[in-house]
């Protein structure tokens, strides 16, 4: 198997820190956030689970990515199956994990050259 190194100084890198605040590129995100390769949305006015409705997952498939990784807080909490509708319809695939979790498989798909988004609560 060959190794090739894959450059990521120009993508945004996501670091979970304390409960509810992400470090991407060095700056500090206390509230939920969406992350994609190139930019962070930060008028996400989302704080838990159950504030997400079919109008978020519409607006999270308008990125067209390949998978949407849903960071739910600390711990891992699954919304109504039928909001990820919206990205099914888009064929984007679809992920619910805690916050952590999500930050660190958002870095290696990005390394991956992967078109990937992470939408991350701060609470759970």
């Amino acid at each position: 198997m060959e190794l090739h190194r894959t450059d990521t100084s120009e993508l945004n890198l996501v670091k979970p820190c304390q409960s509810g605040e992400f470090l991407v590129n060095d700056v500090l995100y206390t509230q939920s956030i969406i992350v994609t390769a190139e930019n962070v949305i930060t008028d996400w006015e989302i704080q838990s689970v159950a504030d997400l409705t079919r109008k978020d997952f519409e607006m999270l498939a308008a990125f067209d990515a390949e998978i949407l990784l849903l960071g739910t807080g600390k711990s891992l909490v699954f919304p109504d199956q039928s909001l990820f509708e919206p990205l099914v319809q888009q064929k984007c695939g679809y992920e619910v994990m805690n916050s952590r979790s999500a930050c660190i498989t958002f870095n290696i798909l990005l390394g991956d050259d992967r078109k990937v988004v992470a939408a991350l609560l701060s609470q759970c």
